[in-house]
């Protein structure tokens, strides 16, 4: 963090890679909609991609008098780059938001209002979906895949471990933290997780054991721009093992007995699997007799069985994040 400026509320941290168009739209949104109480705020683009391309939109921007900055993040890394990103905010609070998201209005004000209210260390908004083809796949055609949304008011405490499920996942794609309280180790954001994901929730793991507490806030959305190539089975199906994979990991990382509960968590995995696999012979048969139904039958059970065998091969993280081809979007 560097010298904070005294009348800066909040610093924006949008983490791009290879997505520059996107990118523009999320930089924009925040100029236009994040605030309607006049909020002090700063954007700061840590730039992960190799061809530095938010340099020419924060150049233009700048000379528009607008408060966007770009810091280079290198080697390609999620975990770098959130790190790079909060090296440079200049804020008390800071905001995370990734290249693919938007703004509803008055995003940063309900964040605001409710780190104020509950006093406390960081907050959690909704993410809901908009499918670049236009509408969702037809396998989740109500996009309940896409949609991270918590059906609770503003304020509801979260937990992320085994005794206190809610259901929900917290993660930064749209999120509000106290600098000080939150971010004091050196790296943040472990590299070890920076291909793979997961992160946020070794950070959150973490934080909550020093005492740190975490709330939803219901009104703070952003949309997010799924493209086609992520709706795509075979991405999906990677995803689950690869998020099996990462929850493993970090719950045993977590764990006060690590062997006995990666014992227990691959346990359960060689189940899930065994139980998709017994699945997917009559799903297969219901798909060409059902069509669109059989087809969300075996895709169910497929990823039922990948999240059963990323629990089993947890060591060896797929570097998701590098999957997907660079792209003009």
């Amino acid at each position: 963090m560097t010298d904070q400026p005294t009348d800066l509320q909040a610093s924006i941290v949008i983490c791009t890679y290879n997505r520059p168009l996107l990118l523009e739209a999320a930089v924009r949104s925040c100029l236009a909609d994040a605030t309607r109480q006049q909020a002090k705020f700063e954007i700061v683009i840590a730039d992960n991609s190799p061809s530095g391309h938010a340099a020419s939109l924060v150049a233009e921007l700048v000379a528009q008098g607008h408060p966007v900055r770009s810091v280079p993040a290198s080697p390609p890394n999620i975990s770098i780059a959130r790190n790079a990103g909060l090296r440079a905010a200049q804020a008390p609070l800071v905001a995370f938001l990734d290249d693919d998201l938007q703004v509803e209005p008055g995003w940063l004000d309900h964040f605001l209002v409710t780190m104020a209210t509950s006093g406390a260390d960081a907050a959690i908004g909704p993410v809901r979906p908009t499918f670049e083809q236009g509408q969702p796949p037809a396998w989740d055609p109500q996009g309940e895949r896409f949609t991270r949304v918590l059906d609770m008011p503003s304020g509801f405490i979260l937990r992320d471990d085994e005794a206190n499920r809610t259901g929900f996942t917290v993660s930064t794609a749209s999120s509000i933290w106290r600098a000080d309280r939150c971010f004091a180790d050196a790296e943040p954001f472990d590299p070890a997780f920076g291909a793979s994901g997961g992160e946020d929730l070794d950070l959150i793991l973490r934080l909550q054991k020093r005492g740190r507490h975490f709330v939803w806030c219901a009104e703070a959305g952003v949309w997010e721009t799924i493209q086609t190539n992520r709706t795509e089975a075979y991405y999906q199906v990677l995803r689950s093992y690869s998020g099996a994979q990462v929850y493993a990991a970090i719950m045993m990382r977590h764990s006060p007995t690590p062997v006995r509960r990666g014992a227990v968590i691959m346990a359960k995995g060689a189940v899930q699997a065994a139980l998709g696999i017994l699945m997917l012979l009559p799903a297969a048969a219901m798909d060409a007799a059902q069509g669109v139904q059989g087809w969300k039958r075996l895709l169910k059970a497929t990823f039922q069985c990948a999240m059963g065998l990323g629990k089993l091969l947890w060591w060896k993280k797929v570097a998701l994040y590098h999957v997907e081809k660079p792209r003009s979007a």
